[in-house]
């Protein structure tokens, strides 16, 4: 499942980085919208991501010691 899911992601990067060659000026608006919302959402996520691992990786050290 999570192969598929990557492989999408790679392919909407690269179509998303074809439009960008390809398209004029003007049609590159929509372009720029997904980009202001990645700039927001990833520092967001990335965070999130260090919390959990930060979290997930003392616990799994505090299980080991008990077993």
């Amino acid at each position: 499942m999570m192969r598929y899911f990557v492989a999408i992601i790679i392919m909407i990067a690269v179509v998303v980085g074809i439009l960008a060659l390809k398209l004029h000026r003007d049609q590159l608006v929509t372009l720029i919208i997904f980009r202001d919302f990645f700039d927001v959402t990833l520092p967001i996520l990335g965070f999130g991501a260090l919390i959990k691992y930060l979290c997930t990786n003392s616990c799994r050290c505090c299980c080991d010691k008990h077993k």
